[in-house]
């Protein structure tokens, strides 16, 4: 699914429950824009055009003089928002100006909030980071920490999910790691491998490993409590790499690059399992919080969702990765081939062992419904795979229903079949019998 918006490059986009934010840069007037639409929902949506302009929910034009270089949700649903105007801005949901927040000396290229949401982290020019609460007058932020340990400009801050730990580049090829307790960070660890500027991170969901994403091609994988460098791909991309992304569910990344490609990759193994052939380069990549799309901000002004439910398999079994399509797509899911012997209808020793089994589990979760899914997941894997019952087209009760009816007529047309076989078999015997009493007279005579 893509979304068109008006001209001008995208470069960011940042998703709440309802709402979808992007930034939005021009090169003609040379402002940065701020626009938000509802959320669409690329399980039940038709639509695959162009969204008008007075179709979007709020728009924000100029914010910046220059591109919006940062954009993230606060828990309030309100927007934070920094560029190339040395500040950070605070916007309603309605996109109206609420807070500007001074005190970087240069562009602002970066920030993050913390999954609390109560503390803010910015990056700049000055090669500072600063550390902003919501603990001024009036609910407003304002800066509690200043951080000096880099003296390059700051390209990239992220939060980890666990609020913990705060992780910081820059054009220095350096990533200082904090620890990060009650809105004081304190430098943990500095990370040297990368030979150009680091441009994104991102922490896995359970906080063991941290990537980042540079211009020296390669994407990196770290390890927070030590600071040791745990795999690095050197030829990640051809090119810059924008961006890299943990799935919520931490089965895959995404990277995005100045190559014209977006990849896949196992987070487990590291090993590429796609990679996206664009005309066009995505700056921005996230997830959806089921981790079934990948959501873009790129260079020909479309916002594109992008499914990737295929890709998550890694150590789990294949059956789980089975019932993800058949919840979704069962039209689309295609089987490994059983081959039965026709005398007994049983699978033969030539079929995948697990191949019949799959079948039927298939089968019993497409006619089952949410209940029979939500059981099986519960049993084989209760925090990765929750299944709503809003994912189904149908009411389960009446899925149900209309099961149990169906069994109830197999179930009366077998027993009518029984009783038919059982006259058959009845009128067989008895010409067995016949048969053999006329073979038994001639020899009397």
């Amino acid at each position: 699914m893509e979304i068109v918006l008006f001209p001008g490059g995208l470069t960011s986009v940042a998703l709440s429950n309802e709402t979808m934010a992007i930034t939005t840069y021009s090169h003609d007037t040379g402002f940065g824009s701020i626009v938000v639409s509802a959320t669409p929902d690329p399980l039940t949506s038709n639509y695959y055009g162009q969204v008008n302009e007075d179709e979007l929910i709020f728009r924000a034009y100029h914010v910046f003089y220059g591109s919006v270089s940062g954009l993230c949700y606060l828990p309030n649903g309100s927007l934070l928002a920094c560029g190339w105007d040395e500040v950070l801005k605070v916007f309603s949901p309605s996109l109206e100006l609420v807070q500007t927040l001074e005190g970087h000396n240069g562009p602002v290229e970066c920030v993050t909030i913390s999954p609390s949401g109560s503390h803010i982290a910015s990056g700049g020019s000055d090669g500072k980071v600063m550390i902003w609460s919501e603990s001024g007058e009036g609910g407003k932020w304002a800066r509690v920490q200043v951080l000096e340990d880099d003296t390059s400009d700051i390209e990239a801050v992220c939060f980890s999910p666990d609020g913990k730990q705060l992780a910081t580049g820059s054009w220095n090829r350096l990533i200082n790691l904090y620890s990060f307790n009650e809105g004081h960070a304190i430098l943990a660890h500095t990370l040297e491998g990368h030979t150009n500027w680091v441009r994104s991170f991102s922490f896995s969901p359970d906080c063991k490993l941290l990537c980042s994403g540079s211009n020296d091609q390669s994407i990196k994988f770290w390890n927070p409590a030590d600071g040791s460098l745990v795999k690095s791909i050197d030829q990640a991309h051809t090119s810059t790499v924008w961006s890299v992304s943990y799935s919520p569910n931490g089965r895959i990344l995404v990277s995005a690059g100045n190559d014209f490609t977006m990849k896949i990759w196992d987070a487990e193994t590291f090993e590429l399992k796609h990679t996206f052939e664009q005309e066009f380069i995505t700056f921005h990549a996230i997830f959806t919080t089921d981790s079934n799309y990948i959501v873009s901000a790129n260079s020909d002004h479309k916002v594109r969702f992008t499914p990737c439910r295929e890709y998550h398999i890694t150590c789990l079994t294949p059956i789980l990765n089975l019932i993800l399509h058949i919840v979704y797509k069962w039209e689309f899911v295609t089987f490994p081939k059983t081959i039965y012997d026709i005398r007994a209808y049983l699978p033969t020793k030539k079929t995948p062992a697990h191949a019949h089994t799959i079948r039927l589990l298939g089968e019993c979760v497409h006619h089952g419904g949410y209940n029979v899914t939500s059981e099986i997941i519960s049993f084989l894997s209760p925090v990765q795979f929750p299944i709503v019952p809003t994912r189904w087209k149908r009411n389960p009760e009446d899925i149900i229903a209309r099961l149990r009816a169906a069994n109830a007529a197999v179930r009366g047309e077998l027993e009518r079949s029984q009783e038919e076989n059982a006259a058959v078999r009845g009128e067989l015997e008895r010409s067995q019998k016949e048969n053999q009493l006329l073979r038994i007279r001639p020899g009397k005579r």
